[in-house]
């Protein structure tokens, strides 16, 4: 019982801590970047700590290897709830549909019954849609010092996503946007006050977390993995193929698609008549109906690799974000060019930097992809940028004590206090 409970119990011990991570997904596959980061950021924490985990499991989904060096893994199938209810619910009570769309009683049972069986100095919470689990948190364990740490790992601010699609859309869609903004601007501020740790995946996100009132906000960049060495001259196809490998269950993409498909890829084929597009990634075949020529869908794939093995360039056409684009990161780390589009680039360094084209107008972007598969030097300099820059920033070598040294760190002041 919670009574039974040392009153000290702070949040960093001697040696290995006690880890309850909580994600909305399952961080496998890595087929998408929520996964990606929480996967690998496990994996981090499990090399040195004892690293339990919590997940939503979709409806159905097919079982898959889990990593040996998590603990006590418990999934939750996931139940969403109808459109209807959904926008009962968000205006009755004033919650964001983030929130709604993710709500589940039985994932909130699982992780307080852990919480209550056994002794957990840190609860990682992933992505703002699990915020009513800090809040269960803090009140099982209302004294200052009686429970866990919370360390909350943004993977980027969503309001500011809002924000920017109240910009893009119109009538209904753009008065939702606005009020999820407002509502989630709270949630956010509320998250940024109350976790002990926050994780912030950019720069700027770690200002606007700062500015909610976060009193510990650590940058912590996405981490990726470099893909197996392939000869490219083995791997590319014959014909110039372009790859758009994203989570079309993210409304962001779905509108990227669109312009992709209407205003960029026949000034594309005008230029290269053989040239291929490629969709892949979760739900991209809900957009199937709305293919342009010579373009064909995957779905999820299970080998997303030789996905970037077979393409000759990868493309980021999604106009609004947050956070660090994913999907930039995944085609340099595959040593593929990437064009981006202008408004939907965050996060990162200049993209010309790191070897990334960017471009404003759907012109620009068709006349981007061409040349990089018309000038070998040009492709190979992209290349050669990205690859260094991943070295210095995001491999795992350099973010492991990065993250390691925040949880040992979180605590610090509080467990002096009871020295």
């Amino acid at each position: 019982m919670v009574a039974d409970r040392p009153r000290d119990h702070g949040c960093v011990r001697n040696g290995r801590m006690k880890i309850l991570a909580v994600t909305s997904a399952l961080p496998w596959p890595p087929v998408h970047g929520a996964a990606i980061r929480n996967g690998l950021l496990l994996e981090m924490l499990a090399s040195e700590h004892d690293v339990d985990l919590v997940t939503l499991k979709a409806p159905h989904m097919t079982e898959m290897p889990r990593p040996s060096s998590l603990g006590r893994i418990v999934e939750v199938v996931a139940k969403e709830p109808s459109l209807t209810r959904r926008v009962a619910v968000g205006l009755r009570h004033g919650v964001p549909d983030l929130l709604v769309r993710h709500a589940s009683w039985a994932l909130r049972g699982r992780v307080q019954m852990l919480l209550t069986q056994h002794r957990y100095e840190v609860v990682h919470v992933a992505q703002a849609q699990l915020a009513p689990l800090v809040h269960d948190v803090k009140s099982i364990f209302p004294g200052q010092h009686s429970g866990p740490c919370v360390v909350y790992d943004a993977h980027n601010v969503e309001s500011k996503l809002q924000h920017d699609l109240s910009n893009v859309g119109r009538g209904p869609r753009r008065l939702w946007a606005r009020r999820q903004k407002r509502l989630l601007t709270k949630v956010e501020s509320w998250l940024a006050k109350t976790a002990d740790l926050v994780l912030a995946s950019s720069l700027s996100d770690q200002s606007a977390f700062e500015s909610l009132g976060g009193k510990s906000v650590v940058h912590l960049p996405h981490p990726i993995l470099p893909k197996a060495a392939t000869s490219e001259s083995e791997a590319r196809n014959d014909r110039p193929t372009f790859l758009f490998a994203a989570n079309f269950f993210y409304r962001p993409n779905v509108l990227a698609a669109d312009w992709l498909f209407c205003c960029v890829w026949q000034k594309v084929l005008r230029k290269l008549p053989e040239a291929q597009l490629r969709i892949v990634g979760p739900d991209s075949e809900n957009i199937r109906s709305r293919l342009p020529p010579q373009a064909s869908i995957g779905g999820t794939v299970d080998d997303i690799d030789s996905e970037y093995q077979r393409a000759w360039v990868a493309v980021s056409p999604t106009a609004v974000a947050a956070g660090a684009p994913y999907k930039v990161l995944s085609a340099i780390a595959a040593k593929r060019p990437v064009v981006v589009r202008g408004s939907g680039y965050v996060g990162l360094p200049t993209a010309s930097d790191i070897g990334v084209s960017m471009a404003v107008t759907a012109e620009g972007f068709a006349n981007e992809l061409v040349r990089l598969v018309t000038d070998a030097d040009a492709y190979e300099s992209a290349v050669a940028r990205g690859v260094e820059y991943l070295k210095q920033v995001h491999s795992v070598e350099v973010l492991r004590p990065l993250i390691l040294d925040a949880y040992a760190r979180v605590g610090a002041p509080r467990k002096s206090g009871h020295s």
